[in-house]
């Protein structure tokens, strides 16, 4: 049967040899008379380079922390816990890049040693919780983005319920008045015109709505086609040019003369275009300008759109193209789908779009490459047909 001072010797060498945790003790001078192998192992600190030094000079930063008082605590009796949330760590020790910190979180034990009623040193156990930390921040950061998340849908919902009502309104309001006056043919005229253009506005805010949904489902179709891109530029501005002109904003076109057909459904390249420039009419004030460029290279065309307008922000760029995002400050309303759109649309052809501006109030620019070819391989997120 094992003496006491055996099974005592037995539990210290489980403790120094395969402990999951880091411990350290000291004597009443607190000189450290103890050092695990776990401490080995994370502080690069082999146990002969330790043992019989203070522990204030092996880590002076605890006395910088004022965390000495703590051990002179222990050495009357008295237990500290340090949880990471106050503390982040005890005594600083490395850890793996992943978890994105400069280094381990702690949570750390500080108590006396006691021996026959006798305070003979201090106890220090260090436990890593470094993983439970990035867990508990990854949990806290998809809380937050759940929370944006369902922010960005009721204001996508009260902004699509007031779209959609406005003209609406109008249709109502117009439609009493040609049952009031039906024998009047301006005003049936008149009225006729107001009720279609503003049936065109629901069913285009509609349309936006039903492309997300089948791009979100995987069901957006591309018609591909061999087209002349420069001839569907201008039918596309020509049918936004009297927008820019009620807004007193110029549009210019310039763009190459080489003819070079692209393989790109032309209702949806068009629609690209409408909701770039549409987008640049929207942040552009009044006298201000659009230039919509057409560039070739080798392997794809360019298509550039370049404003005078609001600008965006460097803390914004990165959420342009993001579903229902606007930015805080905007006060031109939308739904926060176009762009959206736009990137869903350009990489479904193969290309890219990015967006570019030096800063609030001096302008942005678009720029869309796509490939002449078109995709080169089958994209899994829509169903491509291609028409000869």
């Amino acid at each position: 049967m094992l003496k006491d001072s055996q099974f005592e010797s037995a539990i210290v060498r489980c403790l120094d040899e395969y402990a999951p945790r880091g411990y350290i003790t000291t004597d009443t001078s607190l000189i450290i008379r103890g050092w695990n192998r776990w401490l080995e192992n994370r502080a690069g600190l082999p146990t002969q380079q330790v043992i019989g030094r203070p522990l204030f000079e092996v880590f002076p930063e605890l006395a910088a922390r004022q965390l000495d008082r703590l051990y002179q605590d222990a050495l009357r009796g008295q237990v500290a816990v340090l949880a990471n949330r106050f503390h982040k760590y005890l005594i600083k020790l490395p850890v793996a890049p992943e978890y994105g910190v400069n280094e381990m979180q702690q949570s750390a034990f500080i108590g006396p040693l006691v021996h026959d009623g006798e305070v003979v040193g201090t106890i220090t156990s260090i436990d890593d919780v470094t993983d439970r930390v990035a867990h508990e921040n990854e949990l806290l950061v998809a809380r937050e983005d759940a929370d944006k998340a369902n922010d960005a849908k009721d204001r996508f919902i009260a902004m699509l319920a007031h779209d959609l009502r406005t003209p609406l309104t109008a249709v109502v309001g117009w439609a009493r008045v040609l049952h009031d006056r039906p024998a009047d043919v301006k005003i049936v005229q008149k009225g006729a015109e107001v009720i279609e253009r503003n049936v065109r506005v629901q069913l285009g805010l509609i349309e936006q709505v039903l492309d997300i949904s089948r791009i979100s489902s995987a069901k957006l179709e591309l018609e591909l086609e061999s087209i002349d891109v420069r001839e569907v530029l201008q039918t596309a501005l020509e049918s936004i040019e009297p927008i820019a002109q009620a807004k007193e904003i110029r549009v210019e076109l310039d763009m190459t003369s080489e003819q070079r057909m692209a393989s790109l459904d032309a209702k949806r390249f068009q629609q690209v275009i409408w909701n770039l420039v549409s987008n640049s009419l929207k942040f552009t004030p009044k006298g201000g300008a659009i230039r919509v460029s057409l560039k070739s290279a080798s392997d794809a065309f360019h298509m550039i759109v370049a404003d005078t307008g609001a600008g965006i922000t460097a803390e914004n760029l990165p959420h342009l193209f993001e579903p229902l995002w606007q930015a805080e400050e905007s006060k031109h309303g939308g739904l926060g789908l176009g762009l959206a759109i736009v990137r869903n649309l350009v990489e479904l052809h193969g290309g890219t779009v990015r967006a570019e501006s030096p800063g609030a109030g001096l302008g942005a620019v678009f720029t869309v490459r796509i490939p002449w070819a078109g995709p080169h391989t089958r994209n899994n997120s829509a169903i491509q047909k291609a028409r000869t």
